[in-house]
């Protein structure tokens, strides 16, 4: 029962972060509602890598400094969680934030890398379509991974459409 409990702890936390990546993306990457987070996202990464420029061949470190904003809704969750549900769901929550933070960090990064090992998978290509639309149109595609939430929030937009 507890391994079961574990999984959909993991599951369920790798979802929200997802859900929580794309929402802060929205509201603050874009818009000058935090100077340092939206001077950082919308002209350090997109100035970096605009429409006609999304592939390099190394990554161009831009946001670094903007990860800390992504402690504000994750920090309450976590004490909650090790408070309501105890350590073993706690360690699982833990391990699946840091799974799920890396996991969008690490892709964003291949999506701009030309020679990315994944490019041979067509659901990276597909993903790093829908990044690159959000390249060229910024209201759109927020999402670094889970585009799906993109369809709830009304922003999804395809490739060549």
């Amino acid at each position: 029962m507890l391994v079961l409990q574990c999984f959909l702890m993991s599951a369920a936390t790798y979802y929200f972060a997802a859900v929580i990546q794309t929402l802060l993306h929205r509201i603050f990457g874009h818009r000058d509602r935090i100077r340092k987070v939206y001077e950082i996202h919308a002209k350090g990464h997109h100035g970096k890598y605009p429409p006609k420029q999304l592939l390099t061949d190394e990554w161009l470190d831009s946001e670094q400094h903007v990860m800390w904003y992504y402690a504000i809704p994750f920090v309450p969750i976590a004490a909650a969680v090790a408070w309501i549900f105890g350590p073993w769901l706690f360690l699982s929550h833990a391990c699946a934030m840091a799974f799920a933070i890396w996991w969008h960090i690490y892709l964003h990064k291949h999506y701009h890398l030309r020679c990315s090992p994944w490019v041979r998978f067509r659901w990276f290509r597909r993903k790093r379509e829908l990044h690159f639309v959000h390249h060229r149109e910024v209201h759109k595609n927020y999402a670094i991974v889970e585009y799906w939430i993109d369809l709830f929030l009304g922003s999804r937009k395809e490739p060549n459409q």
